[in-house]
């Protein structure tokens, strides 16, 4: 059974005050700061109007980490008609995702300054446990808001007149301290179990988000953080470290429960099942969206893996699809699949790899099945690439049996049957040469870490596009990779404990790693964790932050120019293609910032749009 927290819906007498005021107009969610609490239960309903914003539509369920911050250099938008310009890099300020991701930020940071004055002396929250959550939750909507558009407003307390709303941007790099401060404050409160984990913040939650803060104060993009960088690497290497700490048991820590799933693919399984991992805990904490809106009592705003998964969209007998419907919006790119095919791969992994294409024409089947994971180790697969860009959707528009398949049917005996959404489809199963080829399609296959397959998510009974799957905040392996990262950066040189951090990410995915001496230069290393970081996290709405503070997000996006006329990229008129290529051209260095929504200007007249907007 599932800890949930209920996101319970309460009213405020300060939404006639600020009904037209911006970025701080409050909605149902917001919390009334003199609020009286008669019980602790009260209490906890309360802090669930703190947390609510991470479940908004507007923030994780798609805006903010689908159509803002999903848009990188692994993963693209495969259609060139849109309403949603900000997929294509075609957006202005006006924006309406962008708008609707701004305003609900600050929703969350309203409800939680009214949270914690209402609570500040309950004698329902004596240790001032509840209070400490939403005083994270507060920074932590900071950091996104801070992260992603620069220079933001600071609002550390509710709103008490129409002249709070006028409030003057505090610099990013000034407000990105005060997250760090805020969230080191929370520390000694905080809870050193993982009783309420994932779906709440404990301890371990706090110190790995401290290192994604530092991490990213330390990054290029941040003005006035020069003669403070190596510092901020060392805090980053410092709270990662902790977090590794309690996870192997060492002196100095709470020894707790934490380790990397051995199933790279179970991990996202639980999410889309709406399971929580309690053997293993590597998802430190996630975003939950309870339902799927089937009825008015099964509500939610997820909608990841209906934009983003596997594209399954066929027009009647819900009942008996295989994969549950999803636009399949999002590709991932060619630079992910030669990632994982073959960039940081020893020389006999790629000779196992070689005999995959072999293998399968001496069977005269469809295919080796890559997606099981046991299979995908015997021929030195990436079990990641086989999970996140699998060779096939349910598109059903092949005419071609399932691939890959492990039943060993023969391709001549369904040759000629039409197959819907029932059914896996193999991209350009028409070329029996292709559909033979483990390779094929590498730029254009749908992301399929947020896949609707119903051996996972149960079976619908209609055209469902909002889910209950969950989507990772934190997890294990990005600790190990942002210790191993800030570990390289501080010392100038990769040390042992590094490079075996980011090895353990890569045993689980059941590849071979290099010797550490052919890692041993600072900017090896760099890169090499880089590399891993593209592997292991894509589709979560980090790669493009990591680009931004790594300094190269524009020269990396303009790579959809020469990718896609790269011979290993399909050949074609392709729609994706073009999305692609469009991409590649609109991004500029204006991007590596959103733009202050028009409407919150014409609000808050003492804000300023971002240079070069």
């Amino acid at each position: 059974m599932r800890k949930k927290i209920n996101y319970i819906v309460l009213g405020s007498a300060l939404s006639l005050l600020i009904s037209s005021c911006g970025f701080l107009d409050q909605d149902p969610n917001a919390i009334e700061s003199s609020t009286f609490y008669n019980s602790e239960q009260e209490v906890i309903n309360g802090l669930a109007g703190v947390y609510g914003a991470l479940s908004s539509e507007a923030v994780y369920g798609n805006y903010y980490s689908l159509m803002l911050s999903n848009i990188d250099d692994l993963s693209y938008a495969n259609r060139t008609s849109t309403n949603n310009f900000s997929q294509l890099y075609a957006h202005d300020a006006s924006a309406t995702e962008i708008y609707e991701a701004w305003t609900k930020l600050y929703a969350g940071i309203g409800n939680a300054n009214s949270f914690m004055e209402a609570v500040e002396n309950s004698e329902f929250d004596p240790d001032h446990t509840y209070y400490n959550e939403a005083r994270f939750l507060r920074a932590y909507y900071h950091f996104l808001l801070a992260q992603a558009w620069g220079d933001v407003p600071k609002k550390d307390h509710s709103v008490k007149s129409p002249e709070d709303v006028m409030s003057e941007a505090t610099p990013q790099y000034e407000l990105l301290k005060w997250v760090a401060s805020e969230i080191e404050a929370c520390l000694p409160l905080a809870s050193e179990t993982l009783e309420n984990a994932p779906s709440r913040v404990v301890k371990v939650t706090m110190q790995g988000i401290l290192a994604r803060v530092y991490l990213f104060m330390a990054g290029a993009t941040v003005e006035g953080n020069e003669a403070f960088r190596q510092e901020y690497y060392g805090k980053a290497r410092e709270y990662a470290w902790e977090v590794i700490k309690s996870a192997r048991g060492l002196e100095g820590a709470t020894s707790l429960n934490i380790s990397l799933n051995p199933s790279y693919s179970q991990v996202f399984i639980n999410m889309i099942k709406d399971a929580y991992d309690k053997t293993y805990n590597e998802s430190l904490w996630e975003v939950e969206f309870m339902g799927d809106r089937s009825s008015s009592a099964s509500w939610t705003n997820g909608r990841i893996g209906d934009l983003i998964g596997l594209q399954s969209n066929g027009a009647d007998n819900f009942s008996e699809w295989a994969c549950n419907y999803s636009y399949g919006y999002y590709n991932g790119s060619l630079k992910l699949f030669n990632l994982y095919y073959e960039t940081d791969r020893t020389d006999d992994d790629k000779a196992l790899m070689s005999t995959i294409s072999a293998a399968m024409k001496a069977s005269g089947t469809t295919g080796v099945d890559l997606t099981d994971e046991s299979v995908a180790e015997q021929y030195k697969w990436d079990k990641r690439q086989a999970w996140n860009m699998c060779p096939y959707n349910y598109n059903g528009n092949a005419n071609f049996p399932p691939y890959p398949d492990a039943s060993g049917y023969s391709k001549d005996t369904y040759k000629n049957i039409t197959l819907k959404s029932y059914a896996k489809t193999p991209y350009n199963a028409s070329q029996v040469s292709t559909s033979e080829d483990p390779t094929v399609a590498r730029g254009v296959r749908n992301c399929g870490k947020w896949r609707r397959e119903t051996i996972y998510e149960a079976q619908m009974s209609a055209k469902d596009l909002y889910t209950c799957i969950n989507y990772p905040l934190l997890r294990y392996s990005d600790v190990l990779l942002m210790y191993a990262e800030a570990d390289n950066e501080f010392n100038g040189t990769p040390s042992q404990e590094a490079y075996d951090c980011v090895k353990e990410v890569r045993d689980r995915a059941g590849i071979e790693t290099k010797p550490f001496a052919d890692y041993s230069s600072y900017t090896d290393f760099q890169q090499f964790v880089r590399n891993e970081r593209a592997r292991e996290l894509c589709f979560e709405s980090l790669r493009k932050y990591d680009l931004i503070r790594w300094g190269i997000f524009v020269e990396s996006m303009k790579d959809y120019l020469t990718d896609t006329q790269a011979p290993e990229w399909p050949a074609g008129n392709l729609t994706a293609t073009q999305a692609a290529q469009i991409i590649g051209q609109n991004v500029q260095a204006r991007h590596v910032l959103l733009p202050i929504p028009s409407i919150e200007l014409g609000v808050n007249t003492s804000l300023t749009q971002n240079k070069l907007w």
